[in-house]
């Protein structure tokens, strides 16, 4: 059986400059799922992961908010608030196009923990955006209150936080029989919750895990013919953020030489992810923009990668 790993951006779920409401990212998912419906068709195995970034430091903020009526949080445990949360609107979004579709198909959102080292490098320098934007006034006002990592990003700052490497799936038994059964899947949320061993023992320092590394390493493990990373733009630009040449093929071999010129934190894992994919077995690979699903599976539209 085919089967094809679906990793989902930020966007899918919250646009730039829009509010963290619940209804509004509903109705995003709901577009997002409505892209990518006809890879329910047919017989291959379907996984979708998908980001948290805004997600996950909105919950923070709220936790420190309300860190004198009600005891806060550790980060792994809002990964698995914003997984679930959002986990859920993936369901109910694909059951409903799939009942429209007239395609009988069993749905699962799997609580996903993913094993990190506590070594890993990224401790030392975090740079993983999470939360909400920031003026350059609303900056200060928040680093009055508590001292922490930023980076400018466009249209002001963002809060960031270690992003250190996936090594292992917990639940990867369990999600590769799934799979095979002809189930969607949704799995590795938020690049999922981080363990540093078997135990399920958390990280002592926050850790968001990057969902697109997550999601090369599902993919690599379920055995997955296809990955595709769906994001903001519509191909992986050499120039970025000109946009002036777009990369339209490429072989993994020479991608990876010029990993080092692409933006960290942001489209670099994204082309690291697929490099590995690729290096690791897989058949092909795409980055592409949300809403161009088709185009970029008929080769008219986003990245390819290939051996």
């Amino acid at each position: 059986m085919e089967k094809i790993v679906i990793a989902f951006g930020g966007n899918a779920l919250q646009r730039p400059g829009e509010k963290p409401v619940y209804s509004s990212q509903r109705a995003n998912v709901a577009r997002a799922v409505d892209s990518i419906s006809p890879v329910f068709r047919g017989k291959r195995g379907v996984l979708i992961t998908h980001g948290n970034g805004m997600q996950v430091g909105e919950e923070f903020l709220r936790n420190e908010y309300a860190e004198r009526e009600v005891e806060t949080l550790s980060w792994p445990a809002l990964v698995a608030e914003t997984q679930a949360t959002i986990g859920t609107m993936l369901e109910t979004a694909i059951l409903g196009k799939l009942r429209r579709m007239r395609i009988r198909r069993g749905v699962s959102a799997l609580l996903t923990h993913v094993l990190i080292s506590p070594n890993d490098r990224a401790f030392g320098k975090p740079e993983k955006p999470v939360g909400p934007l920031y003026s350059k006034r609303g900056l200060g006002v928040a680093l009055k209150h508590e001292r922490f990592a930023y980076v400018k990003v466009s249209g002001g700052y963002r809060r960031v936080v270690a992003s250190p490497e996936p090594v292992g799936i917990a639940e990867i038994e369990t999600i590769s029989h799934l799979i095979s059964g002809g189930r969607v899947i949704i799995a590795g949320g938020g690049g999922g919750i981080p363990i540093v061993n078997s135990s399920g023992s958390y990280p002592a320092s926050p850790a968001v895990i990057d969902k697109d590394l997550t999601a090369q390493l599902i993919a690599t493990l379920v055995g997955a013919d296809t990955l595709v990373i769906l994001t903001g733009e519509e191909y992986v630009y050499l120039d970025y953020p000109k946009r002036a040449k777009p990369i339209k093929t490429s072989r993994a071999t020479e991608l990876k030489r010029m990993l080092g010129s692409f933006e960290g934190g942001t489209m670099r894992p994204k082309v690291d992810a697929c490099i590995r994919f690729i290096e690791k077995g897989g058949r092909r690979a795409f980055i592409g923009g949300l809403g161009s699903f088709e185009s970029i599976m008929e080769g008219r539209s986003g990245t390819r990668i290939i051996r």
